[in-house]
């Protein structure tokens, strides 16, 4: 009678387990967050952009990204992002002023865009910079 039992005690936790939604089924869609991006320049090929990245890089490093603008593809050069388009903007007229051309923009995109050149750090070694990570707040101080 004593298994019985256990084995009906066991028979009905399963079934209130199967029964009830898992964790993984309740949990909505991760939203992506708008990453936005401060561009100095956009070329047609990868090649012109980079070398352009290659001639601009001595005191601000530039990231080439892969984008799509008007159904073609594109490469921007961009010096850093954020996570909120005013903090870009304050940056872009704050501490990037001075190297700022009439070119400089803030690109808005869906999440993080994907990197294809990294410039070489500083360091040495041929070692690459790090791809740019989203600020949560402007580099100018307020």
């Amino acid at each position: 009678m004593k298994r019985v039992f256990q084995f009906g005690t066991m028979l009905l936790l399963l079934a209130i387990m199967l029964g009830t939604p898992s964790q993984v089924q309740a949990k909505s869609k991760k939203q992506v967050r708008n990453v936005y991006y401060i561009v100095c320049g956009s070329y047609s090929t990868r090649d012109a952009a980079i070398k352009q990245a290659e001639l601009m890089s001595e005191v601000v490093f530039y990231h080439v990204y892969k984008a799509k603008a008007n159904g073609k593809t594109v490469y921007r050069l961009c010096c850093q992002c954020y996570y909120s388009e005013k903090d870009a903007q304050k940056d872009l007229n704050g501490i990037f002023s001075g190297f700022k051309g009439d070119d400089w923009w803030i690109w808005k995109s869906k999440g993080l865009a994907k990197c294809v050149y990294r410039p070489y750090s500083p360091k040495g070694d041929n070692e690459r910079m790090p791809e740019l990570k989203p600020l949560s707040k402007p580099i100018t101080d307020e």
